[in-house]
């Protein structure tokens, strides 16, 4: 499509026609890496700080602490830079869960199990209802961490193929759903934030603690709301444009026929669910019985915190998977020996030498925007503007909101913007009448919704790499561009819902209050 013609499509139109001109994204990483190591210097010479306090993440004990900008080319910088570019890449968050993940989940793919499942059940579930099912999912995987980046998400661009819809819109669809679902759950069980929040809180009350369930009930509900808002704006105003713009490219090498399914596929099937009986009832041996390995050691709990089978969930579900997928193998005659076992795990991986580029130069503009501490300084500068303006109840927890999803542009990590926003905001809040479990909801709500916006969150490359499985066209600024509407529409909307909540005042926790 000519440049002219894509000027009279509206406003996605020419913002993806501008995203074309955009270099390839690992030419952005690279020259945003080169920006902030200039900044770096920069604000450094000029002595740039901020003093506030701060949880300690290893004691979880609230600590006045000075952040300072780095600089990453004087002497200690470039000696980070040397020393710690192999641990930044090893450790950068998405590289080994989305490997190890998909060594596994591209193994069913290869079997034939994956896509035999898909064509039984595509004969039950009509297109029309697709997208909410795939919203509900993704909104709800934040239940098990981030393993909705890694299932939900590439699950999302194959159904939609099966269905004849552009993939790329089912992957569009399982990003937001998923990023929002930190915001949304069904079952929202969160020891973590919750804990950090008490951390903070007690700096100005030391008796008071913000129990993992303190954001729960609204959450219940406000799941079935954000769920409903997504698949609408993926289906009305994100998968039309995807479509024209970026329509399936005929020449990838992703075959995803729907076809008529086999009596082989369905004898595979079946031996696939018996093992699937067996692999969940092991699990279920080591976690229910008392003292079992997955539960938490000191306090027997499975579900209520930390337990070795929620920390584990990636592990958990690669193994329940995997021994269905070795017994639809045999069954279907895809399996015959360990030689074919062996030769399909290989294929699995073939294709992520892309993943493994853009992560390498990913994790170095991270790793480098975050030692130069520029990110938690430009959040704790606006932190402390917010605290001045003079905004009470309902429109200073809306401002609070908008803050926060400001702030996610430049600090993409939930936890370590929590730890410096947490001690700021929640005693702040506190004094003047807004309960720490609401303070805590605002900062999900704000977190949440510019996720899919921000080259900072972790996984944006990976997405990026599920897109151009279908049209290698597809850019970082076409990701971003198309992402906005959900950004703005979910910010708006989660307002909307939580304001009308909150002149109620219904609980959102169990035991909590809205203002003190």
């Amino acid at each position: 499509m000519k440049e002219s013609e894509t000027g009279k499509k509206g406003f996605l139109g020419k913002v993806a026609a501008i995203s074309n001109r955009l270099p390839h994204p690992v030419t952005i990483f690279i020259i945003l890496s080169i920006i902030v190591g200039i900044l770096s210097v920069i604000f450094s010479k000029m002595g740039v700080s901020v003093e506030i306090e701060a949880i300690n993440r290893s004691t979880k004990q609230v600590e006045l602490q000075t952040f300072s900008v780095k600089s990453l080319f004087d002497n200690d910088g470039i000696r980070w830079i040397f020393e710690s570019a192999v641990k930044n890449f090893a450790s950068f968050e998405p590289l080994g869960v989305v490997l190890f993940f998909s060594l596994f989940f591209n193994f069913l793919n290869e079997v034939g199990l994956f896509p035999a499942f898909l064509k039984k059940s595509m004969q039950k579930i009509k297109g029309k209802y697709i997208s909410l099912f795939i919203a509900f999912l993704g909104v709800n995987s934040s239940f098990a961490g981030d393993i909705g980046y890694v299932l939900v998400i590439p699950i999302a661009g194959i159904i939609y193929k099966q269905l004849k819809r552009n993939p790329i819109a089912g992957i569009l669809l399982g990003f937001s759903s998923t990023s929002a679902g930190f915001a949304a759950c069904l079952v929202s069980i969160d020891a973590l934030i919750g804990g950090l929040s008490t951390s903070a809180i007690q700096i100005v009350n030391p008796n008071y603690v913000v129990t993992p369930l303190a954001n729960s009930i609204f959450m219940f509900f406000f799941t079935f709301f954000i769920t409903a808002i997504i698949a609408f704006v993926n289906d009305k105003f994100i998968e039309p444009k995807v479509s024209e713009f970026f329509p399936d490219d005929e020449k990838n090498e992703v075959q995803e026929e729907l076809s008529e399914i086999t009596d082989l596929e369905n004898k595979g099937l079946k031996s696939a669910a018996i093992g699937f009986i067996i692999s969940l009832g092991i699990i279920l041996l080591l976690s229910v019985p008392h003292g079992a390995p997955l539960r938490n050691p000191k306090t027997g709990l499975l579900l209520l915190g930390w337990s070795p089978l929620l920390s584990s969930i990636v592990t958990v579900i690669c193994f329940i998977f995997f021994i269905p997928g070795i017994l639809y193998g045999i069954t279907t005659k895809k399996i015959k020996n360990d030689k074919d076992l062996m030769a399909l795990l290989f294929k699995s991986l073939d294709s992520f030498g892309a993943f493994i580029v853009l992560c390498f130069f990913s994790s170095i503009f991270i790793s480098w925007f975050s030692y130069s501490q520029l990110g938690l300084i430009i959040a704790a500068k606006g932190g402390t503007f917010l605290s001045n303006i003079g905004l009470t109840r309902l429109p200073l927890i809306i401002a609070f909101i908008l803050f926060c999803s400001f702030a996610n542009l430049f600090i993409g990590s939930m936890t370590s913007k929590y730890v410096l926003l947490a001690p700021i905001f929640i005693p702040m809040l506190y004094k003047m009448g807004i309960s720490p479990e609401l303070a805590q909801l605002a900062y999900r709500i704000g977190d949440s919704s510019t996720n899919v916006i921000s080259p900072l969150m972790s996984y944006f490359a990976l997405i990026l790499m599920y897109c151009n499985k279908y049209n290698k066209k597809f850019g970082m600024g076409d990701l971003i561009s198309y992402m906005i509407p959900h950004s703005v529409i979910i910010l708006i909307s989660s307002l909307i819902f939580l304001g009308v909540w909150v002149i109620f005042d219904l609980p959102i926790g169990f035991g909590t209050v809205n203002f003190l």
